[in-house]
Protein backbone atom coordinates (compact mmCIF):
# COMPACT_ATOMS: atom_id res chain seq x y z
CA UNK A 1 0.00 0.00 0.00
CA UNK A 2 0.88 3.44 -0.50
CA UNK A 3 -0.40 7.10 -0.01
CA UNK A 4 0.81 10.65 -0.73
CA UNK A 5 0.03 13.88 0.63
CA UNK A 6 0.42 16.93 -0.27
CA UNK A 7 2.20 19.30 3.08
CA UNK A 8 2.68 22.52 0.81
CA UNK A 9 2.41 24.04 -2.36
CA UNK A 10 5.53 26.30 -2.81
CA UNK A 11 5.09 27.25 -6.28
CA UNK A 12 2.76 29.76 -8.12
CA UNK A 13 0.09 28.64 -11.30
CA UNK A 14 1.86 28.81 -14.17
CA UNK A 15 -1.16 30.36 -16.03
CA UNK A 16 -2.67 33.37 -14.88
CA UNK A 17 -6.20 35.26 -15.19
CA UNK A 18 -4.88 37.75 -17.49
CA UNK A 19 -3.36 34.63 -19.18
CA UNK A 20 -6.77 32.75 -19.73
CA UNK A 21 -8.80 35.89 -20.30
CA UNK A 22 -6.19 36.56 -23.73
CA UNK A 23 -7.21 32.88 -24.24
CA UNK A 24 -10.87 32.96 -24.15
CA UNK A 25 -11.38 36.81 -25.24
CA UNK A 26 -13.05 37.91 -22.72
CA UNK A 27 -12.85 41.47 -21.76
CA UNK A 28 -14.50 41.86 -18.38
CA UNK A 29 -13.18 41.41 -14.41
CA UNK A 30 -16.74 40.13 -13.35
CA UNK A 31 -15.68 36.08 -13.54
CA UNK A 32 -12.01 36.39 -12.27
CA UNK A 33 -12.83 34.90 -8.85
CA UNK A 34 -14.62 32.01 -11.29
CA UNK A 35 -11.56 31.79 -13.55
CA UNK A 36 -8.86 31.62 -11.00
CA UNK A 37 -10.67 28.49 -9.38
CA UNK A 38 -10.58 27.40 -12.59
CA UNK A 39 -6.93 27.30 -13.32
CA UNK A 40 -5.98 25.74 -10.03
CA UNK A 41 -8.64 22.68 -10.71
CA UNK A 42 -7.42 22.42 -14.16
CA UNK A 43 -4.18 22.67 -13.50
CA UNK A 44 -4.70 19.65 -10.44
CA UNK A 45 -6.16 17.48 -13.27
CA UNK A 46 -3.31 18.01 -15.70
CA UNK A 47 -0.98 17.12 -13.01
CA UNK A 48 -2.94 13.76 -11.62
CA UNK A 49 -3.24 13.13 -15.56
CA UNK A 50 0.66 13.34 -16.02
CA UNK A 51 2.15 12.29 -12.79
CA UNK A 52 4.02 15.17 -12.56
CA UNK A 53 3.70 18.54 -10.71
CA UNK A 54 3.31 21.55 -12.82
CA UNK A 55 3.58 23.89 -9.59
CA UNK A 56 6.21 23.16 -7.26
CA UNK A 57 5.12 21.41 -3.80
CA UNK A 58 6.01 20.12 -0.61
CA UNK A 59 5.05 16.55 -0.62
CA UNK A 60 5.34 13.08 1.48
CA UNK A 61 5.37 9.81 -0.31
CA UNK A 62 3.77 6.62 2.73
CA UNK A 63 4.84 2.88 1.66
CA UNK A 64 3.91 0.62 3.80
CA UNK A 65 6.67 -1.80 2.77
CA UNK A 66 9.40 -1.75 -0.22
CA UNK A 67 11.45 -4.73 -0.69
CA UNK A 68 14.12 -3.11 -2.98
CA UNK A 69 13.33 -0.12 -4.43
CA UNK A 70 10.77 2.29 -5.53
CA UNK A 71 10.16 5.75 -7.58
CA UNK A 72 8.94 8.97 -5.94
CA UNK A 73 5.56 9.91 -7.73
CA UNK A 74 5.20 13.72 -8.97
CA UNK A 75 8.79 14.63 -10.11
CA UNK A 76 10.94 16.58 -10.32
CA UNK A 77 12.17 16.36 -7.63
CA UNK A 78 14.16 19.05 -6.69
CA UNK A 79 15.17 18.09 -2.71
CA UNK A 80 14.48 14.74 -0.71
CA UNK A 81 14.22 16.07 3.11
CA UNK A 82 14.01 12.83 4.99
CA UNK A 83 13.69 9.44 4.40
CA UNK A 84 12.58 7.18 7.06
CA UNK A 85 11.15 4.20 8.35
CA UNK A 86 9.10 3.28 11.30
CA UNK A 87 10.03 6.96 12.20
CA UNK A 88 14.06 6.29 12.40
CA UNK A 89 16.38 7.67 9.27
CA UNK A 90 17.57 5.43 7.21
CA UNK A 91 20.59 5.56 4.22
CA UNK A 92 19.39 5.43 0.65
CA UNK A 93 20.75 6.04 -2.75
CA UNK A 94 18.68 8.26 -5.03
CA UNK A 95 19.58 8.17 -8.95
CA UNK A 96 17.56 8.31 -11.86
CA UNK A 97 15.99 12.07 -13.96
CA UNK A 98 15.49 14.22 -11.09
CA UNK A 99 16.78 11.86 -8.22
CA UNK A 100 13.04 10.38 -8.53
CA UNK A 101 14.20 6.24 -7.60
CA UNK A 102 15.11 5.70 -4.01
CA UNK A 103 16.91 2.76 -2.72
CA UNK A 104 16.89 2.06 1.04
CA UNK A 105 20.14 0.11 2.19
CA UNK A 106 18.93 -2.02 4.86
CA UNK A 107 16.32 -3.89 3.28
CA UNK A 108 13.16 -4.58 4.28
CA UNK A 109 11.75 -1.77 5.27
CA UNK A 110 8.27 -0.87 6.69
CA UNK A 111 6.40 2.36 7.06
CA UNK A 112 8.66 3.99 4.83
CA UNK A 113 8.30 8.18 4.50
CA UNK A 114 9.54 10.21 2.32
CA UNK A 115 9.52 13.83 2.36
CA UNK A 116 10.84 15.56 -1.02
CA UNK A 117 10.01 18.58 -2.83
CA UNK A 118 9.13 19.28 -6.48
CA UNK A 119 10.48 22.16 -8.77
CA UNK A 120 7.06 21.64 -10.85
CA UNK A 121 7.18 22.38 -14.49
CA UNK A 122 6.89 25.56 -16.61
CA UNK A 123 7.12 24.55 -20.50
CA UNK A 124 4.60 25.77 -23.04
CA UNK A 125 2.71 23.50 -23.90
CA UNK A 126 1.59 22.45 -20.38
CA UNK A 127 0.22 26.27 -20.24
CA UNK A 128 -1.23 25.73 -23.72
CA UNK A 129 -3.30 22.07 -22.12
CA UNK A 130 -4.27 23.88 -19.12
CA UNK A 131 -5.46 27.19 -21.10
CA UNK A 132 -7.52 24.50 -23.50
CA UNK A 133 -8.78 23.07 -20.41
CA UNK A 134 -9.96 26.48 -18.28
CA UNK A 135 -11.38 27.66 -21.55
CA UNK A 136 -13.61 24.44 -21.89
CA UNK A 137 -14.56 24.69 -17.68
CA UNK A 138 -15.47 28.33 -18.68
CA UNK A 139 -17.69 28.00 -21.48
CA UNK A 140 -19.34 24.75 -20.08
CA UNK A 141 -19.70 25.76 -16.49
CA UNK A 142 -22.14 22.71 -15.93
CA UNK A 143 -21.96 18.75 -16.25
CA UNK A 144 -24.83 18.39 -18.79
CA UNK A 145 -24.94 20.20 -21.85
CA UNK A 146 -28.18 19.09 -24.39
CA UNK A 147 -28.08 15.74 -22.67
CA UNK A 148 -24.17 15.25 -22.95
CA UNK A 149 -21.64 14.80 -19.79
CA UNK A 150 -18.77 16.88 -20.54
CA UNK A 151 -15.12 15.72 -21.02
CA UNK A 152 -11.53 16.96 -20.90
CA UNK A 153 -11.15 17.83 -24.20
CA UNK A 154 -9.09 15.66 -26.65
CA UNK A 155 -6.74 18.56 -27.27
CA UNK A 156 -5.65 18.75 -23.53
CA UNK A 157 -5.14 15.43 -23.38
CA UNK A 158 -2.83 15.04 -26.63
CA UNK A 159 -0.80 18.31 -25.38
CA UNK A 160 0.28 16.53 -22.30
CA UNK A 161 0.79 13.10 -23.72
CA UNK A 162 4.34 12.81 -23.71
CA UNK A 163 4.41 14.67 -20.14
CA UNK A 164 2.34 11.24 -18.65
CA UNK A 165 4.02 8.98 -16.45
CA UNK A 166 2.69 5.81 -15.28
CA UNK A 167 3.14 4.52 -11.28
CA UNK A 168 2.46 1.06 -10.31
Amino acid sequence: MHDIKINSVTGSEIVTTQNVKDFVRIDTSADDTIIDRMIVAARTWCENYIGKDIVAKNRTFYLQEVDDRFTLPFAPVASISSVTSEGTAVTYDSYGLDDTIIEIKSLPAEEVKVTYVTTGLTDDIIKEAILHLVSTMYDYRADFIEGNVNEVPNSTKNLLQSYKTMYF
